[in-house]
């Protein structure tokens, strides 16, 4: 899939292209393989990759708990259908099917326009 400092980038590009109007920091850390995206409402976004193709979306709307939403594949132990993709919901974090697969080209379109339905 590359490696998780090119597809940080490719996220970082991505993004900044279509929300730029709204972010008021955007950053990578490589020794964490970390993008982190904050918006001008104080929401936050974490992306991150490893080298065993791993993938994180995580999207903070504020500090209240559970008041998050996180698309992953760090593990594969729930039964859906999308395995090992998934989705934790916001607040219960419940775990249902994801639409993301861990690839930016694909995936970063889908982040953004659940970005802009529920931020903007």
């Amino acid at each position: 899939m590359g490696d998780p400092l090119s597809r940080l980038k490719e996220c970082r590009s991505i993004i900044f292209d279509a929300l730029k109007d709204d972010i008021t920091e955007i950053t990578i850390d490589s020794s964490v393989y970390q993008l982190k995206v904050v918006f001008s409402i104080g929401s936050i976004l974490y992306i991150r990759f490893n080298e065993f193709d791993e993938y994180g979306y995580q999207l903070i709307y504020t500090k209240k708990k559970g008041d998050f939403i996180r698309f992953d594949n760090f593990d594969d132990k729930w039964e859906i259908k999308s395995k090992p993709n998934h989705y934790h919901t916001r607040y219960n974090g419940e775990i249902i099917e994801s639409p993301m697969i861990g690839v930016p080209s694909k995936d970063m379109q889908k982040l953004i326009k659940i970005i802009k339905k529920s931020l903007f």
